[in-house]
């Protein structure tokens, strides 16, 4: 049975995704942050999913909020990190009470916005909640990233006692990426569908610098030296205006 994307995948979402360096990224991007300025206050977690990278933001002492469009994975979420305030909105059409000294989302979250309008407007949302001088930070899979994104096109497996096999196509005509997400556990079977769009450095740069962001950087992981066109996942860096 086909079901929407991100509903009935939070039941499983974690299982599956147990090994993800969720710590690591987030070490990443406190460190980057700081190195550029970044001096400490509240942050949004976008995209946040099950809140998989806002507990690990947590533990390094920092208050963190999270937003997400999926009902279902925010209520795993707020199971998880009751001490946050979690948020059920689009990240392209958002407001919240609170402005931020960083937002950051990981793990390709921002490229399900398929077109440069809708990562256009998420920017400026973005923009909007930040702090004058408050950073964005997130990643994001390429052309070469989602043209390859696993040996055969194919991710199969077993997480504790839940099966996934996860097919992916890109679409070379149209710029976008599949991943048909086929689970089973206990309480049955589904499919999801899902598509990502790639956003390489130059659509990175344009689109932020269109948003009103500055001193934008982007680069690779771990060392954050300046990507390549052809990396597969890059970092990006922005700072909203002073």
């Amino acid at each position: 049975m086909e079901t929407p994307p991100f509903t009935r995948l939070a039941d499983v979402y974690d299982a599956i995704m147990a090994d993800v360096e969720y710590d690591d990224w987030i070490d990443f991007i406190l460190r980057e942050a700081s190195a550029r300025g970044f001096a400490g206050g509240r942050l949004l977690d976008l995209g946040c999913g099950t809140g998989n990278a806002t507990g690990p933001a947590w533990a390094r002492g920092h208050l963190v909020d999270g937003l997400d469009a999926s009902a279902a994975m925010i209520e795993v979420a707020r199971r998880k990190h009751p001490a946050s305030d979690f948020y059920v909105a689009d990240v392209r059409e958002f407001a919240l009470p609170r402005r931020y000294a960083l937002a950051y989302s990981v793990f390709d979250s921002l490229n399900n916005l398929l077109d440069d309008a809708g990562f256009l407007a998420m920017a400026r949302c973005v923009r909007a909640h930040l702090q004058p001088g408050g950073w964005f930070v997130f990643d994001a899979n390429t052309t070469e990233g989602l043209r390859s994104l696993w040996e055969d096109g194919r991710a199969e497996g077993w997480a504790d006692d839940v099966y996934y096999r996860w097919i992916h196509r890109y679409d070379e005509e149209r710029g976008l990426a599949t991943v048909e997400a086929f689970c089973r556990d206990r309480i049955g079977e589904f499919t999801e569908v899902h598509q990502e769009r790639p956003y390489d450095p130059a659509d990175l740069r344009r689109l932020l610098s269109a948003a009103g962001f500055e001193a934008i950087e982007v680069v690779r992981y771990p060392d954050a030296a300046p990507a390549d066109e052809d990396e597969p996942r890059v970092w990006t860096f922005a700072r909203a205006p002073e």
